[in-house]
């Protein structure tokens, strides 16, 4: 990794050890991202401008670029990105007082990044993603059986005391067509406003595809394309990615697996890999430890969406859809 050798008031480079003073502060050099980058002893990585950026500021227009791309890390919906000009117009002198007003909590900000100075530092820091988590688990490869028999119906129905045709319309809501893929796998879909939340939004400026502040239906791409969603949240955070997906026939999501009765994800993802029959084990448990057991059993489906899909179950008319696959299998059975 190259290192640099360069003098600036107040700050002494050294490109045999590759280090930086700043005060008594000593940092590590290094290019990151195409970015000249310092990281400084508690690991949070520092950019580097030549000049002051902003109102009032050199605005060199390299110096612009930096400070746009970090203040675009710090951008949330609604707010639009600025573009990556560098040019020092309005919108990018709003977003720097913006950030100054909201972040560092000054009253009266100045619209201007200077070198080293303390909107820099907050801007690097808050930019600073963490590195990947890693983890040893592999996604399974084997072929699940697709398919319940009409006795697996009749074995969870006496088990929750409900009608077959109850658990029938939540298996047809919930998962069109059998529990699997064409390739073997379980039908998934990954969910990116879970995946935010249980990341602490730490990916939602850099991975904006999979890691969202809300749900947003735009980024499902169905099918297989979700696994490719779900393995690019892994190479980022394992755990918290298999957790973020609902899996099988019953579309149970990940963070859900203690309450189907197994302790860790892994070995609940394992399962979800193995059969339909085992989708409906983890359904009967889920009920079963939620309490839904009765709202399934009386036909209260606003109450058992809300249980089951959350309070925001109505926006996809679930109970609705619900109680029309229950009228249909009901009337086939008479």
């Amino acid at each position: 990794m190259p290192f640099m050798r360069r003098q600036r008031v107040g700050v002494t480079w050294s490109g045999h050890h590759g280090l930086v003073i700043i005060g008594t502060q000593t940092l590590i050099l290094r290019y990151c991202s195409g970015l000249n980058q310092i990281t400084n002893g508690k690991g949070i990585e520092m950019a580097i401008i030549h000049a002051s950026v902003g109102r009032g500021g050199v605005n060199r227009p390299e110096d612009v670029r930096i400070v746009q791309e970090l203040l675009n890390k710090q951008t949330r919906p609604p707010m639009q990105l600025l573009q990556v000009d560098g040019m020092a117009g309005p919108k990018t002198i709003a977003a720097i007082e913006a950030f100054q007003r909201n972040t560092l909590s000054l009253l009266h900000p100045d619209g201007r990044v200077d070198p080293n100075g303390r909107t820099l530092i907050a801007l690097s820091s808050n930019a600073s993603v963490p590195p990947p988590t890693t983890s040893s688990f592999c996604l399974p490869t084997g072929l699940g059986r697709a398919g319940l028999m009409e006795a697996d119906f009749e074995r969870a129905a006496r088990t929750l005391q409900c009608e077959t045709a109850a658990i029938k319309a939540v298996a047809e809501v919930e998962c069109r067509g059998d529990g699997f893929l064409a390739s073997g796998r379980p039908k998934i879909l990954f969910e990116a406003h879970v995946f935010s939340r249980r990341t602490q939004h730490k990916y939602d400026g850099t991975h904006s595809d999979i890691s969202s502040p809300s749900w947003n239906r735009a980024l499902y791409k169905g099918g297989e394309k979700e696994y490719e969603r779900l393995e690019k949240a892994m190479a980022l955070s394992p755990q918290a990615a298999l957790e973020s997906v609902s899996w099988g026939r019953f579309q149970i999501m990940g963070f859900n697996h203690q309450n189907t009765g197994f302790a860790s994800i892994e070995t609940f993802v394992n399962t979800m890999f193995e059969s339909e029959g085992r989708h409906l084990d983890a359904f009967i448990s889920f009920l079963q430890a939620t309490g839904l057991t009765a709202a399934l059993r009386e036909k209260r489906w606003a109450d058992f969406a809300r249980g089951y899909n959350g309070e925001r179950f109505a926006e996809n008319q679930y109970d609705v859809k619900l109680k029309a696959a229950y009228d249909k299998y009901r009337k086939q059975e008479q």
